[in-house]
């Protein structure tokens, strides 16, 4: 069986990678993260709630990691164990994950450090390209920091719309939302709508453009878990004579404020699948932040984020290139 999601592809460059394969691949980052004695609640969560669910692990994967004896692990044998084939350089791929997961707590001990670079050497990932990584882990944390802040995830709890919705038509959105929104529940509406709002938005140039359909239908569903029904609707639907105002009045008034600042985040993200940010789309953001009651300030800035988010994913692609 083979695994693997869009955000899989984005980061190594295939979504098809053995089971096996990545299991040794996890098996080297738990030796690694626990290098220091202990695998910590936050580096736990970051195994299964990142990195488990962009290559999309089953449950037999997940209690594989979970039995796993880190501390009497033999780091040598493990890598010795990992051969990917995918279309960009794996071993520095291994170092870039082994710091995101050791610095997950926030701590990167001397030990986790050495264990990286042992892994480094081991690997012949030349030490000034692991410490670029390093650098590039920061960058990417701050952006993460910026990207929470702004959803007020740390401060709104993933239940925050149980209250909204009528408990009979809700359903709980993807680990992947939960952990990156703050949102744990949605309903086959506000999906629809959600979906609507994202085609006005990014067709407010005249067109949404192939790349933008794709990243909707690739990318943002897959990961939003939104089903093929809602998809073939949202994607057929006359975004050109639809109402804005009407739409965003089908998202509850009352919703969460990081769940507004999510339609955003998502339609300015699918704005630039096409590499062109036009004008008329961004007036549109702008509409969009004023219906919604959102500070002009808060919409440029998520503008600003998502410029240098697809920056250091450029970096990242560099840095793994063969």
């Amino acid at each position: 069986m083979k695994y693997g999601s869009p955000v899989a592809y984005a980061i190594y460059g295939c979504d098809n990678v053995p089971e096996s394969a990545w299991l040794n691949y996890a098996y080297a980052l738990l030796a690694i993260a626990g290098a220091d004695g202990r695998v910590t609640q936050a580096e736990m969560d970051w195994l299964f709630n990142d990195f488990v669910n962009i290559v999309r692990g089953k449950n037999d994967f997940k209690e594989a990691l979970q039995s796993f004896d880190y501390n009497n692990a033999d780091l040598d044998a493990l890598l010795e164990k990992i051969s990917l084939d995918i279309p960009i350089n794996y071993k520095r791929a291994l170092v870039y994950d082994a710091i995101k997961m050791s610095r997950a707590d926030d701590v990167f001990a001397d030990t986790e450090k050495e264990a990286v670079e042992k892994t480094a050497n081991i690997l012949r990932v030349p030490i000034y390209l692991a410490r670029t990584i390093e650098g590039l882990v920061s960058t990417e944390k701050s952006l993460e920091s910026t990207r929470k802040s702004i959803f007020e995830v740390d401060r709104l709890s993933s239940s925050v719309i149980q209250n909204v919705f009528e408990i009979s038509t809700q359903k709980d959105t993807s680990i992947l939302v939960k952990h990156t929104y703050g949102i744990g529940k949605t309903t086959d509406e506000v999906q629809l709508y959600y979906g609507y709002a994202l085609m006005i938005i990014t067709g407010a140039d005249g067109m949404v453009s192939a790349e933008e359909r794709k990243w909707y239908r690739e990318v943002y569903a897959v990961d939003e878990y939104i089903p093929d029904e809602i998809v073939e609707k949202v994607l057929a639907c006359d975004y050109k004579n639809l109402d804005l105002e009407e739409v965003l009045n089908h998202l509850k008034a009352d919703i969460s404020i990081n769940f507004k600042r999510t339609l955003l985040y998502n339609s300015i993200k699918m704005a630039h699948a096409d590499a062109v940010y036009a004008n008329e789309e961004r007036l549109a953001v702008s509409k969009t932040a004023r219906l919604l009651n959102i500070d002009l300030n808060i919409a440029h800035t998520i503008e600003y984020m998502i410029d240098t988010e697809n920056k250091v994913d450029l970096m990242r692609k560099k840095l793994f290139e063969i």
